[in-house]
């Protein structure tokens, strides 16, 4: 069963998809169900991985890593995503960008938030 807001990666080519609503079947691509994605998992610098959020009035900050993420053509964050009550807040990065943090105007800065980020080689990572 697809869960809503859970992300899927297709281990042969790669794709990554994020399921909006509960459901069935399950995500496939490349002729086999897709891996939902489970945060922070991999073994890998969490200093660099896990999001850190700064909150400033309804202005939030989601910075990837207490220490800076690297943003190489090698090595770089794809995305950030801020989740909000029932909202998804988010941010891709391009090529070319140099700095992994994302910036987020959000209506109740009370509100219970998870920020994601999905590196390209140590996947995903949460925090709250």
């Amino acid at each position: 069963m697809l869960r809503k807001k859970s992300i899927y990666k297709c281990e042969l080519c790669g794709n990554i998809v994020e399921s909006l609503w509960n459901g069935k079947p399950p995500i496939s691509c490349c002729g086999q169900p897709m891996q939902e994605l489970v945060a922070d998992t991999v073994d890998a610098a969490r200093e660099k991985h896990v999001p850190v959020i700064e909150k400033n009035g309804n202005k939030v900050t989601v910075k990837v890593g207490s220490v800076a993420h690297p943003m190489l053509p090698e090595h770089y964050i794809l995305f950030v995503e801020l989740l909000v009550g029932d909202k998804v807040l988010r941010h891709d990065f391009k090529e070319g960008d140099t700095v992994a943090e994302a910036v987020f105007m959000v209506e109740d800065p009370n509100a219970p938030m998870t920020a994601r980020e999905y590196c390209n080689l140590h996947g995903l990572w949460a925090t709250k």
